[in-house]
């Protein structure tokens, strides 16, 4: 349950090893989409992959002139989809507009770790030095092996880190480059979005100027070329599932998508008290209602999901409760009527990199896998804010057995949910066993 408006509520987390680039945001009411996020860094103990003078904190973010709830609002009016007048977001780099962020400052001969973070709900972003080689070292968390590129493509919500060695001489200045892009609708010729910044190596010295040659002839990070630094191997699978997307016309012309078998539509009672409160009967998907897209996993299960998609619009999917090891990527669909180059099928190699937020390229499928050793009820969806509005999103409701053993909901919430009137206990009708009369009717990709 969301925290109602003029109360608080205090959030323990306890991170134990874990450490690394993340960033918080609200979820109810896509306030994350406003504004409502920020950064988190959470400080290892141990050595880090490379050693490094000094970090630097790089956000970018996309930035709407409207609140979410009006554009929305204003797309659902709309009698065909298809008249929608472009929306395209602004870019904010660090918080400011993107070309009047403040330089970043150099000093000769240091090594910077950059915290590179898209807080974007609609963009990606493309950030390069050119002069400067980078080296990431962690990606959504967890480190990395070296692995060194010209620059980063960072899709809505990732994170990497990335060394950067300043250059001995103080004797120019150099650009950065931010480039923002998307397939949305919102886009409509309005793209790329080009911003540069300053690297500041001495107040006054002269730009230096390099060649700019085109992104084909750089390197940049792909899922599958990140290797994790503890050399985890691939995790041998107790259980597959695969979620393809539908796109399907819904109503006015409206292109929606599933990822499960219906549209995600939150039901009366939090999936998570389902959890706990309906006894044998929480290891059965069907209580917590279709429109949640549940699958319940059995404890310490490793899991292999594979997620497909036959469209030519890209996604970024996030984990909630779990980082993935990225396993392999290929084709999927029919590229036959568009303009691409054939997708290639790659394999990760030995070490596949974990993290809990991962692209998928239009015409793609990507095979991920994870140790269900976190009870709980995780959320599984689409990083781009109108996809998750529509229900491009799934459930993990996790060794239910296990929470209900381990695990209770403090009484503060508890408390915090009732006096907004949502129920604690039941069905996600907040009924006992199968009845969920009393849930709107679920949208399925033959409506």
């Amino acid at each position: 349950c969301g925290i109602p408006p003029g109360e608080s509520f205090t959030y323990v987390l306890e991170t134990g090893d874990q450490s690394g680039t993340f960033w918080i945001h609200g979820h109810t009411r896509h306030q994350e989409v406003d504004g409502l996020h920020t950064p988190l860094i959470i400080h290892s103990r141990k050595q880090p992959v490379i050693d490094y003078d000094e970090e630097l904190i790089m956000t970018f973010e996309d930035w709407f002139t409207t609140e979410f709830a009006v554009r929305q609002a204003y797309i659902d009016s709309l009698e065909d989809i298809r008249t929608l007048t472009s929306n395209f977001p602004k870019a904010l780099i660090n918080g400011y507009d993107g070309n009047k962020t403040a330089p970043i400052t150099f000093v000769p001969g240091k090594r910077y770790r950059l915290r590179v973070i898209s807080m974007s709900v609609n963009n990606w972003f493309k950030f390069r030095i050119p002069g400067h080689k980078m080296t990431i070292i962690e990606a959504d968390g967890v480190e990395s092996m070296p692995l060194e590129v010209d620059g980063l493509i960072l899709g809505p919500g990732q994170r990497y880190s990335a060394i950067v060695t300043a250059h001995d001489s103080a004797q120019f200045n150099y650009i950065y480059n931010v480039t923002s892009y998307s397939q949305t609708l919102f886009s409509q010729g309005l793209i790329p979005l080009m911003y540069t910044g300053l690297i500041n190596y001495r107040d006054g010295a002269p730009v230096k100027t390099i060649p700019a040659p085109s992104d084909e002839h750089l390197v940049w990070p792909e899922e599958t070329a990140m290797q994790v630094a503890d050399k985890q191997a691939p995790l041998p699978v107790d259980r597959q599932i695969e979620l393809t997307m539908k796109k399907f016309t819904h109503t006015h012309h409206q292109h929606q998508t599933t990822l499960g078998n219906t549209l995600y539509k939150p039901v009366l009672v939090p999936t998570l008290y389902t959890a706990l409160s309906m006894g044998d009967l929480a290891t059965n998907s069907s209580v917590y209602g279709p429109q949640t897209n549940a699958y319940v996993l059995k404890h310490l299960d490793v899991v292999d999901v594979v997620i497909n998609n036959p469209e030519l619009e890209d996604h970024t999917f996030h984990f909630h409760g779990h980082n993935v090891q990225v396993i392999e990527t290929g084709p999927y669909g029919n590229l036959s009527t568009e303009n691409r180059e054939p997708v290639a099928h790659k394999v990760s190699g030995p070490w596949p990199m974990w993290r809990d937020t991962i692209q998928v390229h239009g015409f793609e499928y990507i095979r991920v896998r994870f140790r269900a050793d976190n009870p709980g009820v995780w959320f599984l969806h689409c990083h781009l804010a109108w996809h998750e509005y529509n229900g491009v999103a799934v459930v993990f409701v996790e060794a239910p057995g296990v929470q209900q053993q381990r695990q209770s909901v403090p009484k503060e919430m508890v408390e915090m949910c009732k006096r907004q009137g949502i129920p604690t206990q039941g069905n996600g009708a907040g009924n006992q066993g199968f009845d969920l009369s009393g849930l709107p009717p679920a949208v399925y990709p033959s409506s």
